[in-house]
């Protein structure tokens, strides 16, 4: 089947196709580039213009026919799905939700059909409502808007989507953090449970030996009950560490829920709390010395308020040559003194004093540390 060329279209299709494909940024420059008149003149007369150009054969309506098959032939697999006939009950029923309209009505008319008149007539009368439709939506938004610019709502809701990502990826770590912390209890708790049972069993067994003891008597009895008395001792204050060490673990636990339970009203609300958020907007980000094996969570609270992370272990091996290149490709630099080698601090003071970067010593590694340094300084 032959298809049809922009010039063979009705007058109608040829202006909503073409008002649907260019903005008014490309439009003044097809019109600068076939020298349609441009200059000092509104959109919608530079929109007349190209689609007179366009009804007849001609150098300009030649190369916007191959700009918009172009264009729309990415689509043409999926438009073969539906029955030509049938693309004006889907483009007025809205199914389209991969398919732009104008490539939709391109493929409409573009092949030569026995009932083409009908299709074209049948095109323009759903786009001329949608038209009518979209023209009642925009000037709904205006009023309703407190700045009278539509355009302000989509960037509210990216705005509003982009802080719910953040809000959601801190959840998810938080949630992980407090899974983390369960798993660590139940196994210190198993721990205890096994330390008592064998203190139960040594106090059988010391029952016995002094029972043995007062019967028989003996140096040998009395010592081996001196040592199993020491024993049970190490076994009590392994008990009360292990104890201590639950009772921190479980404080843990419930700082993560009150955390949690402060986040979630956060998501439901939108973009109430956004102001408070630290948003580093890319900015590259140097930890110099720390705990190495916590590089990767060192990583990703950097990542998680935005910024691209780099690392250098503090072991200044090429001298201050490696700490002055690694300054001078960051923005902000984070230096524990803790965990770091008295040269590789040093050399970071001075390479951000020369350059005027900013750097914060650390008075520890801990990943609290890092994040709090990052809310109160950023």
């Amino acid at each position: 089947m032959s298809e049809r060329k922009i010039w063979e279209f009705r007058n109608q299709t040829i202006c909503t196709i073409l008002g649907l494909t260019f903005n008014e940024k490309e439009l003044h420059k097809i019109c600068r580039k076939f020298k349609l008149n441009y200059d000092n003149i509104k959109a919608h007369e530079m929109h007349a213009s190209l689609v007179q150009a366009c009804t007849t054969q001609n150098k300009t309506s030649r190369h916007m026919d191959k700009i918009l098959a172009n264009r729309f032939e990415k689509y043409r697999e999926d438009i073969k799905r539906i029955p030509r006939k049938e693309i004006c009950e889907y483009i007025e029923d809205g199914n389209s939700t991969d398919i732009p309209l104008q490539a939709l009505v391109w493929f409409a008319v573009r092949s030569q059909h026995e009932d083409i008149e009908e299709i074209e007539a049948g095109i323009y009368g759903v786009t001329h409502m949608y038209g009518h439709r979209a023209l009642r939506f925009h000037d709904a938004l205006c009023k309703a808007m407190p700045d009278g610019r539509p355009e302000s709502v989509i960037k509210e809701l990216n705005d509003a989507l982009g802080l719910n990502e953040k809000l959601q990826t801190k959840c998810k770590r938080l949630e992980w953090k407090k899974d983390q912390l369960k798993s660590e209890i139940e196994s210190i708790k198993e721990d205890r449970s096994r330390v008592n049972t064998m203190m139960e069993e040594q106090k059988q067994l010391n029952k016995q030996l002094t029972s043995n003891f007062e019967r028989f008597g003996g140096e040998n009895a009395l010592c081996q009950i001196g040592d199993l008395e020491m024993e049970m001792g190490m076994l009590a204050e392994e008990v009360k560490t292990l104890t201590d060490e639950l009772l921190k673990q479980d404080r843990k636990c419930d700082m993560t829920s009150i955390e949690l339970a402060q986040i979630h009203p956060v998501l439901e609300s939108g973009t109430e709390h956004r102001k408070k958020s630290v948003d580093l907007n890319g900015i590259r980000v140097a930890y110099v010395g720390g705990v190495e094996s916590l590089n990767s969570h060192y990583k990703e609270v950097i990542e998680s308020f935005g910024g691209t992370f780099c690392y250098h272990c503090g072991r200044c091996i090429q001298g201050r040559k490696e700490i002055e290149n690694l300054v001078d490709k960051t923005d902000l630099i984070f230096c524990p003194v803790d965990i770091n080698s008295q040269s590789a601090c040093r050399y970071v003071k001075k390479a951000c004093k020369m350059r005027n970067k900013t750097c914060h010593f650390l008075r520890s590694s801990g990943l609290s540390m890092l994040i709090r340094e990052l809310e109160t300084s950023c």
